[in-house]
């Protein structure tokens, strides 16, 4: 074998850079593309790059394992097309930037996530969009906003509200934004498409916290939406152009996420019930939220749009306020205190000083976010052990 003529320095540089080669086989779990840099032959070849060609320039425009997670999210929404970003507000961001300007409104569920509430109310607005608030529950109003509002260009509602479980009509609000010509974008981040797929109902556009469900291990970090081709082509814009983009190893981890998540959300649902069942009964709960309850006020509509479960997320009043809550979160085993959610693990966060952390106190009100309100993540353990758990940290101290 006759010695390459390059120098030790410039062989190291280049060893294992070449083009793999051909196979009949293939990788039965998707590959990493770590590089943030992709080479040419030609100078001209640039001049053919198209989202159609599957040609990667550099990582701010996606590379081929986002492309693998937005073909994948496509596939299970049913959708046109598919965009990932670095986090589930970039998402947010991304859609409402694509459809608004100054003088533009924004209709937003007034029950919505703290970090969407004030990305509305407080980064929005100082640009010019205007949010309007509103109860996604009441459709009468929601009409009367997309109606009255000047110049709206987007209808933004969760599909299971964070952190009291309001259900949203996925099926008439979408009805509604039709009638209106106003394109409605669902949060279903607590529901994943394994529960829920509005885009079956009408939305234009579905996103989530990939942090959540659809990584399912606390691992992947990022954003992704699906929905019509035209909007999900313009989001993609504002994600290079603001560098919101995902990085290639949390795309992968997701992908890897994927595969289980029907069987997880079976099991995360399995969990949540009977975990939501048991406090229902404790003298130490004064209120559950929880769709799968006959006590929601709005079982019914669960039932009927969530015919596999309502997932694992619940959320109970504790008699005693903070204090109560102090004990609980010390007293606890096996569940831990995580501001989070969707692990595989049953976690518990305190949304007074997390999810809503800094949120006015009359908007806390209205939200129904108070000092005893626990929201509850169920995982996919054996339903009999966090319940057991949560019974000895819920027991009277001696």
């Amino acid at each position: 074998m006759t010695e390459p003529v390059e120098n030790f320095a410039t062989r190291a540089a280049h060893a294992g850079r070449a083009p793999l080669p051909e196979s009949l086989s293939r990788p039965l779990t998707p590959p990493i593309y770590q590089s943030t840099v992709y080479a040419f032959a030609r100078l001209d070849d640039l001049d053919t790059l198209t989202p159609e060609a599957q040609s990667y320039t550099y990582y701010r425009y996606g590379t081929p394992t986002h492309a693998a997670l937005e073909a994948a999210i496509c596939a299970l929404e049913g959708a046109e097309a598919a965009v990932a970003a670095a986090s589930g507000l970039a998402v947010i961001s991304a859609a409402v930037l694509a459809l608004a300007a100054a003088g533009d409104t924004i209709v937003l569920d007034r029950h919505a996530y703290g970090g969407t509430y004030t990305l509305a109310t407080a980064e929005l607005a100082r640009l010019g969009i205007e949010p309007l608030l509103v109860d996604a529950t009441d459709a009468a109003a929601v009409e009367q906003a997309l109606t009255r509002a000047p110049r709206p260009k987007a209808l933004l509602i969760e599909a299971l509200t964070n952190p009291t479980l309001r259900v949203a009509d996925v099926p008439a609000l979408c009805a509604l934004g039709r009638r209106h010509g106003v394109p409605v974008l669902v949060d279903a981040t607590f529901a994943s498409p394994a529960l829920l797929r509005p885009l079956a109902y009408g939305a234009s556009l579905v996103w989530h916290s990939v942090a959540k469900y659809l990584g399912g291990h606390s691992a992947a970090m990022g954003g992704l939406a699906a929905g019509e081709a035209a909007l999900v082509g313009a989001m993609h814009e504002k994600i290079v152009r603001f560098g919101g983009c995902q990085g290639a190893m949390d795309a992968w981890l997701t992908l890897l996420g994927l595969p289980t998540l029907p069987l997880r959300m079976a099991a995360h649902s399995r969990t949540g019930q009977a975990v939501a069942e048991f406090l229902a009964a404790h003298p130490a709960i004064e209120h559950v939220y929880y769709p799968g309850l006959a006590s929601h006020p709005q079982h019914a509509l669960a039932r009927a749009l969530y015919p596999a479960g309502c997932g694992g997320m619940l959320a109970f009043d504790l008699r005693g306020g903070e204090d109560a809550v102090r004990q609980l979160v010390a007293r606890l085993r096996l569940v831990a205190f995580a501001p989070s959610l969707a692990d595989v693990t049953t976690t518990i966060t305190y949304p007074y000083v997390t999810s809503h952390h800094g949120l006015p106190e009359d908007v806390l009100r209205t939200l129904g976010v108070g000092t005893g309100l626990v929201r509850l993540s169920a995982g996919i353990e054996d339903p009999a052990d966090v319940i057991a758990d949560l019974a000895q940290a819920l027991a009277p101290l001696d």
